[in-house]
């Protein structure tokens, strides 16, 4: 079967009927990916099918009749019976049957499969960020520093890093944000994105360190919970890991994203 690809089904299967000189009937098509308009700029995919010319049906040739034997009377048979035999039956269990189950070989084809996927995926989500930094006035050059099957770590790598970063680190988060949409779009499952600058996200991890054990010496010191202000879900699932084993603070999230926030409570 040969592979078309346009921007509609009808468009791919009318390429596809040029190319055979044949209707549409005469045609057997599969689709294989539906088109997609994309979002924000990205994420457009053409359709494509795979086609092939139908096989013509054989007319079938009409059957003889042959004549039929004459009958000969029935010879007489007789029976014997003869005495079962008294072995046991022994009980023979089925061997398991392994033939749902994927082997090593298909194992690592899918793996591989996935990996090629993610990494076409980055290199398009580079020339994306690029992009946009670009149009806000920052030149920057993404690298990939870190790539697998559901996570990737790209390093933003800038003359002004802040300009990058934003406030509160808010320009960085969006862009994380988005990139992560991006991923999802180019159809690579459950995709683990971190966005880096200039080292900032292990500086950031210093911050909240700091920011917890304040947040744990005004607790102890009034008696009442601290709420803290708005911050992504991995800094919020950070905090929580730093003050889980406190034996004086708990610790739990507060709201709706993007305003969800981590509040620090007395224990007891």
């Amino acid at each position: 079967m040969e592979t078309f690809e346009a921007q509609t089904i009808d468009e791919a299967i009318a390429a596809a009927s040029a190319a055979f000189k044949a209707d549409r009937d005469q045609l057997d098509i599969q689709v294989l990916e539906q088109p997609r308009h994309g979002f924000l700029g990205f994420g457009r995919r053409n359709a494509k099918i795979q086609a092939k010319l139908k096989r013509p049906v054989q007319p079938q040739k009409p059957i003889e009749k042959k004549p039929a034997a004459k009958s000969r009377p029935a010879k007489k048979t007789v029976v014997v019976k003869t005495a079962k035999p008294t072995d046991k039956k022994q009980n023979v269990k089925p061997a398991a049957d392994d033939s749902n189950e994927p082997d090593a070989l298909e194992m690592e084809r899918r793996h591989q499969a996935n990996v090629q996927k993610m990494n076409q995926a980055a290199q398009a989500l580079c020339g994306y960020l690029k992009d946009v930094l670009a149009a806000l006035g920052v030149t920057a050059k993404p690298k990939i520093v870190k790539l697998r099957t559901h996570e990737l770590v790209i390093d933003l790598q800038a003359n002004n890093s802040g300009r990058v970063i934003g406030f509160h680190g808010r320009r960085i988060n969006a862009l994380e944000q988005l990139g992560t949409a991006f991923l999802s779009y180019h159809d690579v499952d459950d995709p683990g994105l971190i966005l880096d600058t200039s080292n900032y996200r292990q500086k950031r991890q210093q911050s909240l360190e700091k920011l917890a054990a304040r947040c744990v010496t005004e607790v102890i010191a009034t008696g009442q919970a601290v709420f803290l202000d708005p911050m992504p879900a991995r800094e919020r699932k950070y905090l929580h890991h730093v003050l889980e084993d406190n034996p004086r603070v708990k610790t739990y999230s507060h709201g709706r994203d993007p305003y969800r926030s981590v509040v620090v409570a007395p224990k007891n």
